[in-house]
């Protein structure tokens, strides 16, 4: 099955083809409040490097979120545009879990996605081999909190972990954290999740995917992402 990942839930943004388990074309760009650009060429330019037509698609897999307000509103809108016309089905994949779940897969202790809210606020997440715990936003100070409990090896990956290396560097000794180009996920992974997702529970309703936001975007943001 041929998989077009699609990523725009944070500042880099991508578009990938999954098959038979791997990643023959992926293309990331700088998406920060530019995803409407940028989304739909980009797949054209991913298509047309792999010499694939739209109609050869299995299934298009979408980050869903929590991140950006408005990447997650573009990128989703789109996959459901594009679902829907080729007639395929799609799959929604939360970023926490594009983040943590390849870590999880090799880091033998705890592992921690942090995703950066531009209101100073954490979206978090415990990730474990094979999956994800619930995604919640929270402050800073209480992040730090509960990654203190962590008994042995504790990772941190995501665009949060990041942006507050240095806090949680001081007041969690000896965490790891991991760094800049692990801050977005790629669309490769998202592509292979949503594969496996589709695989393990099928086709669900399009229409009943939404964004992840967690919690609600401020009323008075001009542009929530």
């Amino acid at each position: 099955m041929l998989v077009l990942g699609i990523e725009t839930a944070g500042d880099v943004g991508s578009v990938a083809l999954w098959h038979e388990g791997e990643v023959p074309f992926e293309l990331r760009f700088p998406a920060r409040q530019r995803h409407a650009e940028r989304l739909a060429p980009a797949v054209r330019a991913l298509l047309g490097e792999a010499g694939v037509s739209p109609r050869g698609l299995g299934l298009i897999a979408v980050d869903v979120g929590p991140g950006s307000f408005t990447g997650v509103r573009i990128g989703l809108s789109f996959a459901k545009a594009m679902a829907q016309a080729l007639g395929v089905p799609l799959v929604g994949v939360r970023q926490t879990e594009a983040l943590g779940l390849p870590v999880a897969g090799w880091f033998p202790g705890r592992v921690a996605a942090l995703v950066h809210d531009r209101r100073d606020l954490l979206y978090f997440a415990w990730i474990f081999p094979g999956r994800a715990g619930r995604d919640e936003s929270l402050p800073l100070s209480r992040a730090v909190e509960k990654l203190r409990e962590v008994e042995g090896e504790l990772c941190l990956v995501g665009s949060g972990a990041v942006r507050f290396r240095g806090e949680l560097a001081k007041e969690i000794p000896g965490v790891y954290i991991l760094g800049a180009e692990w801050s977005y996920p790629g669309a490769g992974v998202v592509a292979r999740l949503g594969y496996e997702r589709f695989r393990d529970v099928g086709e669900g309703d399009p229409k009943a995917i939404e964004p992840n936001y967690v919690q609600p975007p401020l009323a008075k943001e001009g542009d929530y992402g």
